[in-house]
């Protein structure tokens, strides 16, 4: 009979620590997470410096042809949770004139990529900078977006 009893009490606290194990495996690793991507957009930057010339600065301070021009550069595949964003930026000198999505997730993952490109292509062309707020309700594939635009700068 106390057997009984110690199980009875027991059941919730196995349930409840089951439960929690669940939900901290379902947690975005540090490679996927909200601040580990902050940093890649840009949170290391150096202080002083303003977001347009700090995505693209490196390549006009060096002069040359190099940022005269349009050309198109692919960023990197960023890989997520929800799947895979890649872009293709389009530059006319220093400043953004188009991106082009090569590579976004689909299927049940459309909606918030519906939601998130568009949102970020224009936020990003606006700003002229991948310092942008994320779309709402789409972080994730937001970030994501954000930092393959920031690799193809980066490469500029």
């Amino acid at each position: 009979m106390s057997e009984v009893r110690l199980a009875r009490r027991l059941a919730p606290a196995v349930l409840i620590a089951v439960a929690g194990g669940v939900l901290l495996y379902l947690l975005p690793s540090g490679a996927d997470s909200d601040t580990a991507s902050a940093e890649d957009l840009g949170a290391g930057t150096e202080a002083g410096s303003s977001a347009a010339p700090a995505a693209s600065g490196s390549a006009s301070t060096s002069g040359g042809s190099s940022t005269s021009g349009k050309r198109s550069i692919k960023g990197d595949a960023v890989n997520f949770r929800f799947g895979t964003v890649q872009v293709k930026v389009v530059l006319d000198g220093t400043t953004i004139t188009d991106i082009k999505t090569l590579n976004a997730p689909g299927g049940g993952y459309q909606g918030w990529t519906d939601r998130a490109i568009p949102t970020m292509k224009s936020e990003i062309l606006a700003a002229q900078s991948t310092h942008v707020a994320a779309a709402s309700g789409a972080t994730y594939t937001s970030m994501a977006y954000a930092q393959s635009v920031q690799s193809a700068l980066d490469k500029a």
